[in-house]
Parts: structure tokens; sequence; C-alpha cells
């Protein structure tokens, strides 16, 4: 979202204005090729001073580096400047026309990366549910592998300002797991045919597959931008892309919506009108209209028979913790049912000051992004207020000396029937979702908050030194008593959720919340079908602090570390088998400590080869070791939590970068 809204266009810079001629000075009207023609040899060039003011929407150019959220290259920290290649005008190939003035000044732009990567993880926690004792510990070693294409096509005589632009993101291979792992042939050894079985075990159906297409356009007012396309705001706390690489770690699936955006420019737009100035203003404002497209349908109705009514009768396919009918076959029947989709609007107002401060990449932006969300089926009411900022303020007597500050916070609040643990508190004893008759879970309500923030200073290509902190909350009652022999909430007429972790794509350390956190979770939550409201291997019901430094050794060579430690904000009866709502910083809530280090090479013209040897050791403590016995729930002892010995990992990724 970040990435549709930094940069808008004047549509008068692309098309041009002119002053009527007059009677003794008319010629012969000019072709529509001739005049772009003109107009590109008037724009100015990458190494001029930027681009003309406009008020629609700009993507990024190959002067300025991409926002993050933008189709592109880099890492989290600092996403990598997109370096375009123009194959040329495809004018004349796409009209065939004899005649030049017939010609559409098209060009065909080609980016994205391939990135593989291989793990060695030691004594990776491996659950077992058939004994009373610890995880057990076992090395992991494997590697994975992603193909990411970004075509685009522009039009228009300016390819980082276009009239218009069509956009794709295809991915290949996406996370498959390298080797043959879905075991079809009875001898392995002599099969012929590819696996293509992606990090979560799950095989896919093609290596190939268009994930996003929309078009983008300008308008006299702003911009429009329509299609399946991706999502990205702040820091990406609650929507984030997945774009680029990222670090200590891989970004395995990013946030895509079907989408319609309208972006303009208010106070450029109000001077425009009112004086004919159409200089660019820092103050961005966007309407956008979503119908999600990430569903957890577990599988296929597409094998299941119809029965006589013409449903299908997969019992698996329904939305998610909820009985309905099954998707009718019968044509169109299924499209006229809209109580169950889940739409979103999107109001969203920021100031992104590019002028701001003496560097040449120094910046002031804060914004807040405002969601609402529904589905009829489901009796869901969701509001998401996010606010975000970023800044660079280079000091005034030190030109390589910066003072670096980001961050984001968000509250999902709102009630929702689409839950597991909704059935118990206030509807009778053990009552868990679904429940019969169909319709939808009893009314839970959320109040979740996320905190992160960032605080630095650099030498700009010689070192950086930050500090992050962040918060997620807890809850010290997950299930609300939804789970026969757990405590019910008392002094609540409904039942609340408290918890919900950062978006999977941001990365802290490499092993407390990536491997051991989203363990413990999955072996607590999966039997109850309630994995969804653990952790996804981002921060969840935890506060930590997270100091780092990289140094640039030399030009193409730099060494990153990073010391992470955490604790629980709440712990979990189910989960933590022990109940506690004000963690703070004892003893019992500390999850350990983890140290990174991390090799980043780049090679090649443009570092259009990258390579990072990246690794980690962690010490788990007791809000991980004394936990709850997975063989005997109902009477908990300490003895099924983490093993205590030390994690460790060591990855390897070579990408190449165009």
């Amino acid at each position: 979202m970040t990435a549709a809204l930094l940069s808008a266009g004047q549509v008068a810079a692309q098309y041009g204005t002119t002053e009527p001629a007059s009677e003794e000075e008319a010629e012969e009207p000019k072709s529509e090729l001739e005049k772009l023609k003109e107009l590109e040899a008037e724009s100015p060039t990458p190494d001029e001073q930027g681009a003309p003011p406009v008020t629609g929407v700009r993507p990024p150019s190959a002067t300025s580096p991409a926002q993050a959220g933008q189709a592109g290259m880099g890492t989290e920290a600092a996403e990598r400047e997109r370096m375009r290649r123009s194959l040329g005008e495809v004018g004349q190939s796409v009209r065939q026309s004899e005649k030049e003035e017939e010609a559409i000044p098209l060009k065909f732009q080609f980016h994205g990366y391939y990135r593989a990567r291989y793990h060695w993880i030691g004594n990776a926690p491996i659950a077992d549910v058939n004994s009373d004792e610890r995880f057990r510990s076992k090395n992991a070693s494997f590697g994975t592998m992603r193909l990411r294409l970004d075509p685009e096509v522009t039009y228009g005589p300016n390819p980082d300002l276009p009239i218009a632009r069509l956009r794709f993101t295809i991915d290949g291979l996406d996370n498959v797991v390298w080797g043959d792992n879905a075991r079809v042939y009875s001898v392995p050894l002599f099969a012929v045919d590819q696996s293509k079985t992606d990090i979560n075990g799950v095989d896919l159906t093609e290596s190939l597959k268009l994930e996003r297409a929309w078009i983008e356009f300008l308008v006299p007012i702003g911009q429009v931008r329509v299609g399946r396309m991706e999502s990205h705001w702040g820091v990406g706390t609650l929507t984030h892309a997945g774009n680029g690489l990222a670090e200590w770690g891989d970004f395995y699936r990013g946030e895509t919506f079907d989408r319609v955006i309208f972006a303009t420019r208010p106070i450029t737009l109000a001077r425009g009108i009112s004086k004919g100035d159409t200089r660019q203003t820092p103050l961005i404002y966007a309407f956008v209209y979503d119908r999600l497209t990430q569903d957890p349908v577990i599988d296929s109705t597409i094998q299941s028979p119809p029965d006589a009514s013409g449903a299908l009768n997969d019992p698996n396919f329904k939305p998610f913790y909820t009985v309905f009918e099954e998707r009718s076959v019968f044509p169109l029947a299924y499209l006229t049912n809209l109580d169950r989709r889940v739409s979103e609007l999107v109001n969203v107002l920021a100031w992104n000051d590019e002028e701001y401060g003496r560097g040449a990449t120094d910046e002031l932006f804060v914004g807040a992004y405002v969601v609402y969300r529904w589905q009829r089926s489901t009796d869901s009411r969701i509001t998401i207020p996010d606010v975000a900022w970023r800044l660079k303020h280079t000091l005034k007597n030190r030109r390589n000396l910066a003072i670096t500050t980001e961050g984001e916070y968000h509250a999902i609040l709102g009630h929702s029937g689409a839950l597991a643990f909704t059935g118990d508190p206030a509807y009778g004893p053990n009552v868990p979702c679904p429940r019969t008759p169909p319709g939808p879970c009893n009314r839970g309500f959320g109040r979740v908050h996320n905190l992160l923030a960032r605080i630095g200073v650099m030498d700009e290509g010689n070192w950086a030194a930050q500090l992050e902190g962040g918060l997620s909350t807890g809850d010290s009652n997950l299930l609300s008593g939804a789970v026969p022999g757990e405590p019910i909430e008392t002094g609540k007429a409904t039942p609340r959720l408290t918890a919900r972790g950062f978006n999977e794509n941001i990365k802290v350390g490499m092993l407390m919340f990536q491997v051991v956190q989203k363990a413990l979770t999955f072996q607590r939550l999966n039997p109850l079908g309630a994995v969804e409201l653990g952790a996804n291997g981002s921060v969840f019901n935890a506060k930590y602090l997270l100091p780092s430094y990289r140094f640039t050794v030399v030009p193409g060579l730099e060494l990153h570390a990073q010391f992470l430690v955490s604790w629980a904000d709440e712990l979990d009866p189910y989960i933590n088998a022990r109940t506690e709502d004000k963690c703070g910083l004892k003893p019992e809530c500390f999850y350990g400590w983890e140290a990174d280090l991390a090799v980043r090479a780049k090679m090649g013209a443009r570092d259009i080869i990258w390579v990072d040897l990246e690794g980690g050791v962690m010490q788990p403590k007791r809000a991980f070791t004394d936990v709850g016995n997975p063989g005997d729930p109902d009477n908990p002892g300490y003895g099924g939590g983490i093993n205590d010995a030390f994690l460790w990992t060591v990855q390897l990724r070579a990408a190449m970068i165009f």
C-alpha cells in the first residue's frame, strides 16, 4: 500500500499542455506519435534533476530507491534500488502497422530474482504426541528456492512516469524444497517425475504461477489501480507484500488483494484548480476497496461429486471454523451468495516529504491507514487503525552521519463469529464451534495491540547501529475456555482474543520466533484445528529488544550482527501450563536469548549477485522449557516443553537480482 501512495504525477506532465495557435500560425495537425516523441525529447533524463511535478501516483524510478512494497529487490531494512532495463519500444510489433503514426509507444520492462537457500538447523524441536517427555530434538538440513518475475508494460514517453502500466508477479518453484519429497514412488531412487513440495509440506500443482496482475493509470486528479495486487504499509507488521530479499530468512508469502485504489495529492490538486500551481506536495490521500483472496479453505471441491441438489459434498470446503452449505455448481448460484465474501474499505492519509533534510536520501514519512473489514456470514465487523512513520535526518555539521527512526503501531478491534473458542463462555459449557445447527460461531471480540519501533545512527556507506523494540500483546486464556478441562473466562459476557502476532514477513531473529515458538503453539493448537490462533513465525505474545550493528568491510562486503532477548507478554494455561496475565520481566516468562551473525556480499554490475552466509545460536529459557505435558493436558506438569539445549543454525543463500 505504501508503494501505491508515495509518488504522484500530474497528467499534464505526460500529455503536455499547449497554447492555442493563431490563425496565421496554424500548422498541419501533428500525429499522436510525433507529439509523444517531442514530449520524450523534452522530458528529463535520469541524470537530470528528477521528474516533473505530478499529482497522480508515480512508480519508483531508476534514480530513486524503491519503497517497501514495490515489486523490486532489496532487503527488509533497505529495499534495493530497482535498476530496470528497458528492452526497447515494441509499438510497431504490437500494431504491425505500415504507418508510423499509428504505432503505440509501449515499452516492456523485465525484472525479478532467483534465490536459493540451504538451511542447517541443530536441535530443532520435533513434537512426539505419544510421549510424556519434552519435545525431541533433531537436526534439519534442507534447501529451498524461488524464481520471482516482475514484468511490466508501460505506455507513455517516460517509462518511469507512464500514462498507464500493466504489472505482473509470477512465481516459479515457489519455496520448493530441494529433492524428491513427494514420495509418490515406492522406490524413490528410480522416480522420474519432478516433485514440487514446498516448505510447509504442500505439493504444488504447478511449477509456474501467476500470483498478481493489475493495471494502473493516470487520471486528471490522481491515479487509479485495479486488479489483484500486492499490499504493503509502513514497516509491514499488519500487511507486508513480501517483495525482494529479506535479512535473517526469506519471505515465503506476501499479502495480495483484489483491489481498487484511487490516490491523489489534495494540496496539489487544490492549488492546481485555484492557482494553476501543480508543483508536487507531500500530502497524499487514498481510498481503497479490497476483496480478500487468501482463503483458508482446506481442500478444493472440484473432486467432490455433486449431490441431487447440485451442492458439492466435500466436508472440508467450509469457511474457517464454520459450517455452511458447500459451494453449489449450479450456474452463477454461488456468485449470488454475497454473505461469505470478506471485504474491506481502507482510508489512507500520509505525509511523504522526499525533499526533507540536507542529505540526498533524507526523508520524512508519517501516515495513517484505517481498515474496516466485514463478512456477513460470520457476523464479523473488524476495525484496524494503523499508524506508521519513517525519518532519516542528516546532521548539520557531519554530512555522512544521520539519525534514523521508523516504526508502526496497529490495533485489531471488533467482533467476529469465525473463531473456534467462542462457543463456551456465554452460551453453555464446552460447546466449541462449529456447532449445530449450522451458522456463525458465537460472537468473540478482538483487542489486539502490536507495536514495532526502531531508532539508529548511521555513517552512510560505512556503518550503522540500531536498537529495535516491539510488543505483541498476549492472551492469558487464548481459547477462552472453549476446550473441555480448561478454565472458562470469568467476569466476561463474551470471549476475547488479545493475541495476534506480527505479519510473518517481519523477521526478528532466526530461531526464537521462526522455529521454537511456532513449533510450540502448533503442537498445542493443531489437535483443536486452531493453528491460526498461534504463532506464524514472527513476533507473537512477546516483548523484545534487538540491538544490531552492520559494518562495511570493503564496498560490496558487509558484516551484520544482532542480539535478541524476549519475554512473553502473558502465559496461557493450555500452551504454557500456567496463567500469568502480567508477566513483566518475570523469570518464568523469559523466552531466552539469541545471537546472530551474517556476512553479506554483493558482486557484479549493479550488485546483480548476492551471497549471504547467516548463522545464529539460541538458548531457550523457562517460557519455552517449563510448559505443560502434551500427554496429559488435564494435569499439566513441566515435562512437555522445548528441550533446553542450545539451538543453532547456519544458512547460505545465493541470489541473482535483475
